[in-house]
């Protein structure tokens, strides 16, 4: 069956916040979660539902076969970044209370400072497939749809971030013309994560398309 790429509705809060927080891994009940994987689920519902913020429908991309969701991209111009991180920031209290909230803002102190992306590169910020869905080619079509999105805003670099040890990620993008260019540890105040840090990687496109 014909795998249809579609953009993200609200009503996809549900599957789409289960896709992210497989991506996400033990690092991400750690520090979304804070230590519980139903509050991160919880958390990624109401962000993915709401706008303006880094995990919103209004970035992210469904991949459905048999009517499934079965992949997900989410995805923007690092110009972006900055205020869609603001945007998950004014809703912590709220999703997090007031003790959660304080511990979200000590963890992530204690993380590597590290700028995801430049404002000339497009973020891949999350991709994740169904287990079921895997080896079916759904993330080669999602990292298509991500080059060309990256093309038609005029931009010629993709850059991502994958955990270091996850060797079969890395094999995928290394296929698909990433590469390393660079290493972030998290510091000794972050030895509670399961990985000691994530690589970076890049790929340069070969042209560009405009809109109009």
């Amino acid at each position: 069956m014909t795998l249809n790429i579609r953009p993200a509705r609200i009503e996809d809060a549900a599957i789409a916040a289960a896709l992210l927080a497989e991506t996400n891994g033990e690092f991400g009940v750690e520090v979304l979660g804070l230590g519980k994987p139903e509050l991160q689920f919880s958390a990624l519902k109401q962000w993915f539902a709401g706008a303006g913020n880094r995990f919103s429908y209004q970035h992210s991309t469904i991949a459905e076969k048999y009517g499934i969701a079965a992949g997900l991209l989410l995805a923007f111009p690092g110009s972006k970044l900055n205020a869609l991180v603001l945007g998950c920031a004014r809703r912590i209290f709220a999703i997090y209370g007031v003790i959660g909230a304080i511990r979200m803002i000590w963890l992530n102190q204690s993380l590597a400072g590290n700028k995801e992306a430049e404002k000339d590169e497009y973020l891949i910020a999350h991709l994740a497939v169904d287990e079921g869905f895997r080896r079916q080619g759904i993330a080669q079509a999602l990292l298509e749809k991500a080059e060309l999105d990256a093309r038609t805003l005029g931009l010629t670099k993709l850059v991502l971030e994958v955990e270091i040890g996850n060797d079969r990620a890395i094999s995928l993008y290394r296929k698909t013309g990433f590469e390393i260019v660079n290493t972030v540890y998290f510091n000794a105040r972050a030895s509670r994560f399961s990985c000691p840090g994530f690589y970076k990687m890049k790929k340069t496109l070969q042209g560009v398309l405009h809109d109009g």
